[in-house]
Order: structure tokens, then C-alpha cells, then sequence
């Protein structure tokens, strides 16, 4: 699997062509999505503002990315946490995960927020 930080860079990449670096955008919301491929892809949009033609504002790939980058930071740091948390829940003999568990352990499934990965246009109020 390509790497999240790969791609990022590839977007940044001004000598590559509009179209790979949008690719590469792409790429990055398949590993980090935090509410769903067409929803997280939509929210982007309307943040940096991408256009539907990108040579009118290429800089909005990069808007976009960094946007997607600063969330999947503080999602890494959170996931870190939470990571630290259970090992000394173990270690205190804690074994099962509380339930219901932490939202970014859910599966798309186990979210009663479901209509986030079915509707791009409806976003969470994070």
C-alpha cells in the first residue's frame, strides 16, 4: 500500500501534470478518510475551493491536502492516545474494549452516522 505522506508530496509536485496530482489526492483519501471517501472528498472540495477546471486555481490541490494532512495529525496523535490508554487498561487486567467503542475504531457499519458515507453532501458537525 503507497503511503499517505507519498502522495501528499506528489500533490505538492508542481512539475507533475494537474491531472496526477489530483490522482494523488485521491490516493490520500483512500487512506484517510475520516468520514468516508465521498463525503471527506466533497467536504475538500468545497474547503480549498478546488474548481471543476484545476489549471484555474492549481493551488487548491495543495489547500486541500493540507487540510486532509492536519486532520490525519490529530487523528494519529488521538489514535496514539487512545493506544497508550489500553495497554495500561491490559496491564490493570481490562481486556474488553468498552463499549461502544471509540468512533475512529468504528467500522463503517457500526456508525449510526451511516448516511456520512452514503451522502457526499451531508458532513459531520465535527
Amino acid at each position: 500500500m503507497t503511503s499517505f505522506l507519498t502522495h501528499r508530496a506528489r500533490v505538492h509536485d508542481a512539475q507533475l501534470p494537474l491531472h496526477r496530482r489530483h490522482s494523488a489526492l485521491r490516493t490520500c483519501l483512500t487512506v484517510f478518510a475520516p468520514y468516508g471517501l465521498r463525503a471527506t472528498y466533497h467536504h475538500r472540495t468545497l474547503s480549498a475551493a478546488i474548481p471543476r477546471r484545476l489549471e484555474a486555481d492549481p493551488d487548491a490541490l495543495a489547500r486541500a491536502v493540507e487540510e486532509l494532512h492536519e486532520a490525519r495529525v490529530l487523528w494519529l496523535v488521538r489514535a496514539e492516545e487512545y493506544a497508550v490508554q489500553r495497554r495500561s487498561e491490559k496491564q490493570a487486567g481490562r481486556r474488553a474494549v468498552p463499549n461502544p467503542r471509540p468512533w475512529w475504531l468504528r467500522s463503517w457499519w457500526e456508525s449510526p452516522e451511516r448516511a456520512w458515507f452514503e451522502d457526499p453532501f451531508r458532513h459531520p458537525s465535527l
